[in-house]
């Protein structure tokens, strides 16, 4: 699991004045690498991965029905959806079910199995996002980076788009 926040202090603000001289984008970028690492070694504790974790959220978040929306939903491309989802599939995670009215079109959803694996990640992932909220202080200070962060990503080039919905967690097929 994650160290905890006092075994590996921040690294210090950059100098350079009130506003930092450091890129933000770099600064994000040197935030979200050992963020990533940290939650990637607690999916890897339950035997997964980022991307089986991403899928699982999608499906149990909302309903993306066919392959191509939940694609979208994840922020993937379709061909690799479907390397992780035959996967998936392999380990009785997901199922897949051809649209009778078009056979082209898959219907995605969790199996009871999948669903156990949600749950188990989604105990660590509340865990991992209360450290987090804990590391950055009371609650209107999370709203607040919150707001910083969506402000961000809508200036992105391609614009910002939720992860994760208002009501989540929610259970799979609920």
């Amino acid at each position: 699991m994650l160290n905890a926040p006092e075994d590996h202090p921040p690294e210090q603000p950059p100098a350079g004045g009130s506003g930092g001289s450091q890129p933000i984008a770099v600064a994000l970028w040197k935030t979200a690498q050992p963020l990533i690492r940290g939650f990637d070694a607690m999916l890897t504790e339950h035997g997964t991965s980022w991307q089986v974790w991403h899928i699982l959220l999608a499906l149990s978040s909302s309903t993306p029905g066919t392959q191509r929306a939940l694609a979208s939903a994840v922020g993937i491309r379709e061909a690799t959806l479907t390397h992780h989802l035959r996967t998936m599939e392999d380990k009785g995670l997901i199922v897949r079910t051809r649209m009778p009215e078009n056979r082209r079109v898959q219907h995605v959803e969790v199996t009871e199995a999948g669903g156990r694996l949600f749950d188990e990640l989604k105990t660590s992932a509340i865990e991992f996002d209360r450290r987090l909220r804990d590391a950055i202080g009371p609650d209107d200070e999370v709203s607040r980076f919150l707001g910083v962060l969506g402000r961000l990503a809508a200036a992105a080039p391609e614009g910002g788009r939720d992860i994760l919905p208002e009501d989540w967690p929610r259970q799979p097929g609920s």
